[in-house]
């Protein structure tokens, strides 16, 4: 049976183009014989019509007020990191390396080949798709070059959460399990969690901090999740998610998966923080608490998650 598509026509969407998320809108959709999977031809909003693009459905958003305020909070600041970028660089003659300077393209950077080996975007012949391909591989390596220049913001992981990403990446990828999804308990119930364990030791200001530190992390996962936590065994389950339950669309990810998909965010928060747009101040906040919030899952590991969590790969992957 075929799924209907998850994007109507007209429907405003966000669209994830080299880092970086724009305004779109449908303009037809069609199903992929090969791949039996939509593809929907979006319009850039305020773009030329020549830049028209067939896409598929996991590099597309779509636009609530919660993206609407995330999209607007990421722009701003990129607006105010690129002035002063430019006004550094008058007084400097060397050429200058692009670097990207939000989530998403940090997001993107890590994932540019899965995108490449699942057609995450396509165009509308092959010889446009080949240019589009060795552009993407071309635009990978410059990344990494630039990843690798960056100082990365380190965060020592301890080892029982080693661990557990290492026994986790081999059962996903070595012995073909998934993890049950829905997931208990959630990224949200974990974090709720943590407030709790907070509540009684904590002066009222304190509890606030506690609220955004949880919150940011809940913001940075619903983010991140799709195009940067997933193995690319994983990508089909995500898929049929959407499609279920409305993921990312009706319900968020952190409302549906659990401790390990945390935990690889927590494995990766350095590197996200280090392109992050956010000022100095409020990285620091949020260094600030990630040791411990890292110390409190470490002890929770073992109740939240075991083998059982596991189950056997059906999911038929395409990709």
């Amino acid at each position: 049976m075929t799924a209907k598509p998850l994007f109507n026509i007209n429907e405003p969407v966000f669209a994830l183009h080299q880092g970086k998320s724009y305004k779109a809108k449908i303009l037809e959709s069609k199903l992929d014989e090969e791949t039996n999977e939509w593809q929907y031809f979006i319009h850039y909003d305020g773009w030329n019509k020549k830049w028209d693009t067939w896409a598929q459905a996991d590099v597309l958003q779509k636009r609530t007020d919660k993206t609407e305020e995330l999209f607007n909070k990421m722009n701003a600041s990129i607006k105010k990191n690129d002035s002063r970028k430019s006004s550094g660089n008058k007084s400097n003659n060397k050429r200058s390396t692009i670097i990207p300077n939000d989530i998403t393209s940090q997001i993107q950077m890590s994932t540019a080949d899965d995108s490449h080996d699942s057609n995450s975007t396509s165009t509308t012949s092959k010889e446009n798709n080949k240019r589009t391909r060795k552009r993407q591989r071309t635009d990978s390596v410059e990344k990494l070059k630039t990843f690798e220049n960056k100082v990365v913001i380190e965060i020592n992981l301890p080892d029982e959460i080693k661990n557990c990403l290492s026994h986790d990446w081999n059962l996903i990828n070595n012995e073909h399990k998934l993890l049950t999804i829905p997931c208990q308990p959630t990224v949200e119930e974990i974090t709720n969690l943590y407030r709790q364990s907070k509540t009684n030791k904590q002066k009222a200001f304190e509890t606030e901090h506690t609220n955004h530190f949880a919150d940011s992390i809940i913001t940075y996962f619903d983010t991140a999740l799709s195009t940067m936590l997933l193995y690319a065994v994983e990508r089909s389950q995500y898929k049929q998610l959407q499609e279920s339950y409305g993921l990312g669309d009706k319900i968020q990810p952190s409302t549906m998966y659990g401790i390990v998909h945390l935990l690889r965010l927590m494995s990766q928060l350095g590197s996200i923080l280090a392109y992050s747009p956010l000022e100095q101040t409020e990285v620091d906040f949020l260094l600030l608490h990630i040791d411990d919030f890292n110390r409190f899952l470490e002890k929770n590991i073992k109740t939240w998650l075991n083998d059982d969590h596991y189950t056997n790969n059906s999911v038929n992957n395409t990709e």
